[in-house]
């Protein structure tokens, strides 16, 4: 849902540019119009953004607290919610890269009795499906309340196994691409299995946020509701504006419950898609698409893609209450990865149009001309 905000309580902020050697992207005034723009469209409480290219740009608009008007914090901590799983599906094709994984081995090998239940049968679904949203597993997000209800409710604990039971118990979903976070819980699972870590967090942060020097990148604990650093507060309508900044993410899991900055989001893309995480042959495998639906035009392994009209946006977007994030590189007509895009917003898309709308703005950034 979609807050919508006065005039007088939309405060526009202007960008700040940092130098930064990668590829070129649109004049920062242009680029901040069109996210100011973007903001009174929408009526969302604030937005952030980096776009990393021969220069790095980071631009903020509209207000970080309804409440007192504070500005929205450059480059401030997000809950980045499913692009999480562009993490994850990197840790699981790390471990298909050293032989510890098979894609095309069906997930009860790494779960044995797990997936068993009228959702699925894990001796009929593989690793490949879990990751690609091929699986036909239904999805555990019926079993929460939404809106106000939800926002009542959010520090109550739901944890993964809770979730992944109460989805086995419903109707498989039909079709043969389904969007479900089933999936990514189940993977994070299988990670700790695999490699005997008490987390899967444990191997993200080891293999890719270490070795990124990502500092303000981190999955919260349990029962960790505050977001540590510097943040603009996130928000629901339900109706009205409604802080839900601070929550319980347990829910979300490996599907969904890590925070991040554009900028480190902007350096994690940019460092998986020219192959400085996976093998080329891992990094084939993500990146081979099917037709997917919705807001997504198609997907890899554990990888969006969305047409612009000078290339691809290659990434993940993600959704969390109070947050949403579109995010990935600039990948050319000719494969070649370019300049890196991380767009936050402090609430949720209400609709297509509204998604639309936040897909011009990676348009101006990426295909300026």
């Amino acid at each position: 849902m979609l807050l919508r905000l006065s005039a007088a309580l939309l405060t526009v902020l202007s960008g700040i540019v940092v130098p930064s050697p990668v590829a070129a992207a649109a004049p920062t005034g242009r680029l901040q119009q069109e996210l100011d723009g973007m903001v009174r469209d929408v009526g969302v409480p604030g937005a952030l953004m980096t776009v990393a290219g021969r220069t790095t740009v980071t631009l903020r608009s509209g207000t970080g607290d309804v409440r007192t008007g504070r500005p929205v914090p450059p480059n401030g901590l997000v809950r980045v919610g499913s692009t999480t799983k562009a993490f994850v599906a990197t840790v699981a094709l790390q471990l298909v890269g050293e032989g510890r994984i098979r894609l095309d081995a069906p997930v009860e090998r790494y779960l044995p009795g797990v997936v068993r239940g009228r959702g699925g049968d894990g001796r009929a679904i593989t690793v490949r499906q879990l990751l690609q949203h091929t699986s036909g597993l239904p999805d555990p997000g019926t079993l929460l309340p939404q809106g106000r209800e939800w926002a009542d409710q959010r520090f109550r604990h739901h944890d993964r196994d809770e979730l992944i039971r109460y989805a086995l118990t419903l109707e498989p979903a039909s079709g043969p691409w389904s969007y479900t976070n089933t999936g990514y819980l189940l993977l994070g699972k299988l990670i700790e299995q695999v490699t005997g870590a008490p987390s899967w967090r444990d191997e993200v942060r080891r293999r890719i946020v270490r070795p990124l020097g990502l500092r303000h990148t981190y999955s919260p604990g349990p029962r960790e509701y505050r977001i540590r650093g510097a943040h603009p507060r996130g928000y629901i309508e339900a109706p009205g504006f409604i802080d839900v900044t601070e929550q319980d993410t347990g829910h979300m899991d490996a599907a969904g419950d890590m925070v991040s900055t554009p900028a480190e989001i902007d350096r994690f893309f940019g460092a998986l898609l020219r192959g400085r995480l996976l093998r080329p042959a891992e990094l084939a495998e993500m990146r081979r698409m099917v037709p997917a639906e919705g807001a997504v035009d198609e997907y890899g392994l554990g990888l969006e893609t969305n047409h612009l009209s000078c290339g691809d946006l290659v990434g993940h977007s993600g959704q969390m209450h109070g947050y949403s994030m579109l995010a990935g590189v600039l990948v050319d007509r000719g494969g070649r990865p370019g300049p890196a895009f991380a767009l936050s917003i402090t609430t949720e898309p209400a609709d297509m149009d509204d998604f639309r709308r936040v897909m011009r703005v990676a348009e101006a950034a990426l295909c300026p001309s």
